[in-house]
Formats: C-alpha cells, structure tokens, sequence
C-alpha cells in the first residue's frame, strides 16, 4: 500500500509539472472561466417544498436536456430545417461564458453548447426581443464587421441560408417553440478575458447576427455559442481544437471550471476516436465495470449504427442517459451492492437511499466507462449519485445519477448521452483533425490560467 501511494505522488507531481510547464509557454491562449447556472441570477430558483419534488426537478432538468439532444440530431438527420426546443436549451444548460464581439468590443453572455454548431448573438436593431439588461452589439458600430454576401462559398453554412435584399447572406436558426433567430451571417473578431486577467483577440470567425431572436432567450443571456463540428462552428474556425474542464458541480462557486478554444487547447489524458455526424460528436464506448467486475453488456449496445443509437459525451445533461441493456445491467449490480447495507428511499423506478455520499458510500466500488483506444472514465461515489439534501431542507437521501432512456421512449433503447456529473474533476479536450477526444482525470485548479488567489 505505502508503495502504491507513492507512486501515485509521483505520478500527480509529474502530472502537475507537465501541465503548468505546457501552459506557462502559452500565455495568450484562449481560456475563459464557464459560470455555473446556479450563480446566474435568472437561473435562481426556490428549493422545492418536498424531497419528492425535489427529485422531480432534477429529473425533468436532465430529460429537458436529453430530450434538446434528441429534437437536434432528429431535425439534422431528417435535413429539414433545424428545429429545436429553444426553451430546453436555455433552462437545461449548465455552464454559461462570457466573451465580446466586434471593436469596440461589446460583451456577451452565452451559453455554451457542444450540442449545437452556430455561434449567434441578439444584434441591434432587434425586433421581437425581451429588454435586455446589457448592452447589444450595434454592427453598425464596429470597425472589424464584416457581412457574407450570398456569393461567398461560407454562405452555404448558414442555417437556412438565403439572400436579403441587399444581397446580404441571411440564416434562420428556427425554433420549435418560439421565433428562433433570425438576421445577418457575418464575420467579426471575438474577445476573450482569460482567467489569468489577459485579453485575446481572435481572427475573424463566422456568427449569426440576430435581429428577431424571439422573447425566449432572456434578458441577460445574448446567444449561444455552439461548439459542434460543422464547419460554421467557432471550435472549427479557431483551430479545431477545444477542452473543457469541470470540477465539483454540487458548488456552485468552484471557480475553476474553465473551456479553452484553439489549437492551445488542454490535450491531456488517453485519446478515443470519435465520429462526426451532422455536427454532432459520438464516442466508441466498449464496456463498463464496477470495481474489477466487468458488467455482461453487448458492445453492440454502444455502436452507431443508425439514428438514435451510438454514444455521445454531452457538456448539458446532468444525468447519465444509458442504453436500456447497458442501464439494466449496471442498477442490478449497484442495487446488490447497496441493498444489502442500506436501506431504500423509494420514488418512481429510481435507485435511492438513506444517508449520505460522503459517509455511507465510503469504499463503493469505481465505476469506470473503457472506451476504444483505452481511455476511461472512472466515477467515483460523488459523480454516480447525487445528493438530495440541501442543509436541513430535506432527509438525508441520494440517488444514482444514471437513468435509462427508455424513460423517453422504446426509441431510444439503444442511444447513451454521458452527461456532466460523470465528467467531474476530469479535463475533456476534442481535437477534430484528429478525430479524437481526450480523458484526463484532474482538479481544474492545476490548469495555470488561473492565478493563485
């Protein structure tokens, strides 16, 4: 055991080492803290009057989210006009970014999105939109804006690309329940503040300019920044390269989560090959184990072999999605693990019980996702159940943060969405030349974009 530990010290020094020597040679790259949802004041909400109630706003968070996913990649594979639920993707996103737009830079407040493939912002004039609470951005006003004409080969990135009137390219980011976005395909540089208290200023890079953005983004948010991996996309357009890291999700003011763009992205960890399919990224997930036991699941489960099946790693979705052959085998082994030592909370057809994480799961078994080319994510305790207790509020309960899809339907037996509190404390980074996604476990602390206070 001594043995053991100091070899995994070793490994960590060199691991932190590595990391700030890579990144002290990088000081402009384009790193930006991600907010979390709960500290934005919109996004503020009452603790639910009951422990069931409770439990049903988690639930409905996530499947708003997975339900957002699946509207997206069922409108892109029909190749009608992209429709999704833009209610869905404001109240389920979890992470939010600030940047700015044009020169002078005018700042922006978007939600981040791998699910999606178009950076758009609400512009002036603006039609059909709430009161903002911030300044827009007035193209008129900035010296670096660029309009697309219907001649230029780009324009055919737009969503529904068309021309207006003065030959201008236009796209329609339309919405299913609301009027979307709609206004002018240009160009424009971006600004960064990175959390180290620098600036970048990128080259131009593709946007929706939106004049009629409906009422349904809000006041505070101004668009949406979509990291997909179609070419209009910014993680395409600034290098095809991006990282993510996420810490403790369960708080809300860990101030070290951070998303870094360009080709100065965080490429830490083992590589897995994925595939992309209308903008959207699926892995090659193989296998799950408990501990050293290896759980008796088809591959099968996980290929992509059509629509609404294959793997995806979703930086939205609280919850953990898990085909229902896969979901079955790993509640069974989780249920006789724990029902033999705790006793059970019961709500619906979820796995919860009595007591807390931090005490009653001390020693659970890792739960670890192999995927092809031997990555892994291992989820300890805190990233496979959630806690439902919130100070003296409720009794202490939890539950396990992997819920089956079928809860949406028979149609989606055979799809997986890995959502965000399986990526705790890990550093996730695309690089789409490649076609490979990266899996480092870590605090996001090590990353040196941060200062030391």
């Amino acid at each position: 055991m001594e043995c053991f530990l100091q070899t995994s010290l070793l490994l960590f020094l060199i691991l932190s080492y590595t990391i700030a020597t890579e990144s002290a040679k990088k000081p402009n790259r384009m790193a930006m803290k991600l907010i979390h949802r709960d500290t934005v004041s919109h996004q503020a909400r009452r603790a639910p009057a009951t422990l069931e109630d409770h439990m049903e706003h988690l639930t409905s968070l996530s499947s708003a989210r997975f339900m957002h996913l699946q509207n997206t990649i069922d409108k892109e594979l029909s190749n009608s006009d992209f429709q999704v639920d833009m209610h869905q993707a404001i109240t389920t996103s979890m992470f939010f970014v600030n940047f700015s737009v044009g020169q002078p830079p005018v700042q922006q407040f978007a939600i981040m999105d791998t699910g999606s493939s178009l950076l758009w912002i609400k512009c002036l004039p603006c039609k059909k939109s709430s009161s903002p609470t911030r300044p827009l951005f007035n193209p008129a006003l900035s010296s670096s804006y660029v309009e697309y004409s219907c001649n230029d080969e780009f324009c055919r990135y737009a969503p529904t690309g068309h021309c207006g009137s003065s030959h201008e390219c236009l796209y329609e980011q339309v919405y299913i329940n609301g009027a979307g976005s709609k206004g002018v395909f240009a160009k424009e540089q971006l600004t960064f503040a990175t959390p180290s208290g620098n600036r970048v200023l990128t080259r131009p890079v593709a946007f929706g300019c939106g004049h009629e953005n409906g009422e349904q983004l809000g006041s505070e948010l101004t668009g949406i920044l979509g990291l997909g991996a179609k070419p209009a996309s910014v993680a395409v357009q600034l290098g095809s390269k991006f990282s993510y890291c996420i810490g403790d999700l369960a708080n809300k003011n860990y101030g070290f989560n951070q998303l870094v763009l360009g080709e100065d992205a965080d490429v830490l960890g083992d590589p897995t090959p994925i595939e992309t399919e209308t903008g959207i990224y699926y892995m090659s997930l193989e296998g799950i184990s408990v501990g050293d036991k290896q759980l008796n699941i088809e591959p099968m489960v996980f290929k992509r072999r059509g629509a609404r099946t294959g793997v995806i790693l979703d930086s939205g979705t609280l919850f953990t999605w898990l085909a229902e052959a896969a979901y079955r085998e790993l509640y069974n082994e989780v249920k006789a693990i724990l029902d033999t030592q705790l006793e059970r909370f019961w709500f619906r057809d979820m796995l919860c019980y009595h007591g807390k994480v931090s005490e009653e799961l001390i020693g659970f078994p890792v739960v670890t996702f192999r995927f092809a080319g031997g990555a892994e994510l291992a989820m300890e305790a805190a990233s496979m159940f959630y806690p439902l207790s919130e100070t003296d509020v409720y009794l202490n309960v939890f539950c396990m943060s992997v819920r089956p899809t079928t809860e949406h339907g028979r149609q989606y037996k055979d799809f997986t969405a890995i959502g965000l509190m399986a990526q705790q404390y890990y550093n996730i980074a695309y690089d789409l030349k490649e076609k490979n996604v990266y899996l480092q476990r870590i605090d996001c602390v090590l990353l040196d974009d941060y200062s030391p206070s």
